[in-house]
């Protein structure tokens, strides 16, 4: 059916007249029985687990493919079982409402039940999910057919649908954000829910919420990826957004972007802090230069990540890096992600790298506009736009320094003893290779092995050092 050809009265009749086809689809889920018990939670400006631990996401963005029919990012259990080996222990999960409703109250059962399957691959391999509402440019049928996300039917009707083009046309879509009015008057009346399309958003925020709090690694949602708008507007969004998911999943962290312009760090957020409980601050970062030119200059990234920082202190909540990452073959590439995460260690934030495509292949790359940031090539093997490297996943007291180096990590914290152990992630290379471990002062406890994990039990509190040097 041609939705756009519909009067506006009739659309309105079609979706909310009690009779209609969609009627059962359109009734709000009831709200959650019962109040889960979510395995991560905010503390002040620190994430922790169910022991009070200080936990940090180290996590991964799966996928590019997701955003393109089929829209199924992930084919095989499988493609999931490298990710601990790479120390991640967080998927940022993306998903698409052109593939939920594809039709105004016509939910696709089957796209919700596989992104549940996903799920469910995810928590037998111990990593948790967050779930991410995910838009680029908002929509395949606007934005000069280059963006992602919302449905045909969630376009203004004043706005002529485009055919989605996802070819080399569109590996500028960034920039076709800034200057395509269809991208900005998309917004305008999203934001007015001109034609419903905000409430319908709402709506099903709710329903995937519903099913979502019935999953245990869930810890939480990304209300929507890199928005477009003013303060208010955001701020509203944000809000209305959070008031559906807690009816559905009360202790579930949410997790707040800013504009999808301040992914390029020239800029600070601006939207006052949300009227919300148990959330996180969750920007993005691209280095513009980088990521235009796959050419890193040998910057720094800190100054505009620390602006980010800054803005988590000042709501004191933690900091999510959503998103960060280059493509692969970009000139010091291996350089650039180095550094950007010597600074999430410095300062003991959590991350989800962009991304991991597992059906990677040299024709379409990740899926979507010819991107090619994914960490693994047709093959699985990693690429050089990703590192394997010890870190700190949860701190039984309080995390003090971090320092990571080629071949040794030397991690100090305060230690708290009735909160269980240190758990501290090795690469399987250094295993392999061979690796010394100090903790001092002397006999103020033991490490043993775990998997890929050290876990660092202290008979009382007290500052540590815990030291790990690759064999030569």
């Amino acid at each position: 059916m041609n939705w756009k050809g519909l009067p506006l009265w009739a659309g309105w009749l079609v979706c909310f007249w009690p009779i209609q086809l969609w009627a059962d689809n359109c009734v709000a889920p009831a709200p959650a029985a019962t109040t889960r018990t979510v395995p991560v939670q905010v503390s002040g400006q620190r994430f922790v687990d169910t022991q009070g631990r200080v936990t940090v996401l180290r996590g991964i963005n799966v996928s590019g493919d997701a955003k393109v029919p089929p829209f199924y990012g992930v084919t095989a259990a499988r493609q999931l079982d490298p990710l601990p080996e790479w120390g991640l222990n967080t998927l940022r999960l993306l998903f698409t409402w052109e593939a939920f409703e594809p039709s105004p109250c016509d939910y696709e059962e089957s796209y919700l039940q596989y992104f549940e399957q996903v799920t469910r691959w995810a928590a037998q391999r111990g990593l948790y999910v967050i779930v991410d509402f995910h838009q680029d440019a908002f929509s395949r049928f606007s934005t000069g057919g280059c963006g992602e996300g919302f449905p045909a039917w969630a376009v203004h009707s004043s706005i002529t649908l485009r055919e989605p083009l996802n070819d080399e046309r569109c590996e500028s879509w960034g920039t076709r954000m800034l200057i395509d009015v269809s991208h900005h008057r998309s917004w305008y009346h999203f934001h007015r829910d001109s034609e419903g399309a905000r409430t319908r958003f709402l709506a099903m925020v709710e329903r995937v919420a519903h099913r979502m709090a019935q999953h245990p690694n869930v810890i939480g949602y990304d209300v929507i990826n890199e928005p477009w708008g003013t303060n208010r507007e955001l701020l509203s969004l944000y809000e209305d957004a959070a008031a559906v998911i807690r009816r559905q999943d009360p202790q579930a962290v949410l997790f707040i972007p800013p504009h999808a312009f301040l992914s390029s760090g020239l800029v600070g957020n601006g939207i006052p802090r949300p009227n919300l409980h148990n959330f996180a601050y969750a920007p993005h970062y691209y280095d513009p230069i980088m990521i235009t030119f796959k050419w890193w200059l040998g910057n720094t990234s800190a100054p505009p990540l620390n602006l980010m920082l800054r803005q988590a202190q000042t709501w004191d909540v933690p900091m999510l890096l959503g998103e960060f990452g280059a493509p692969a073959g970009t000139r010091g590439g291996a350089a650039y992600i180095r550094q950007i995460y010597d600074w999430l260690d410095e300062a003991q934030v959590s991350s989800a790298h962009w991304n991991y495509t597992p059906n990677w292949n040299a024709a379409t790359k990740d899926g979507w506009n010819h991107e090619d940031l994914s960490i693994t090539d047709d093959t699985g093997a990693l690429r050089d736009n990703f590192e394997v490297r010890p870190y700190a996943v949860a701190t039984a007291g309080v995390p003090l320094a971090l320092q990571v180096t080629a071949q040794r990590m030397e991690y100090r914290w305060q230690h708290a003893p009735e909160r269980g152990a240190t758990e501290v992630f090795i690469p399987p290379l250094w295993w392999q290779q061979g690796v010394s471990i100090r903790l001092a002062p002397e006999r103020a406890g033991a490490c043993r092995r775990q998997g890929n994990r050290l876990l660092c039990r202290v008979r009382q509190a007290q500052a540590v050092v815990l030291s790990v040097e690759q064999q030569r």
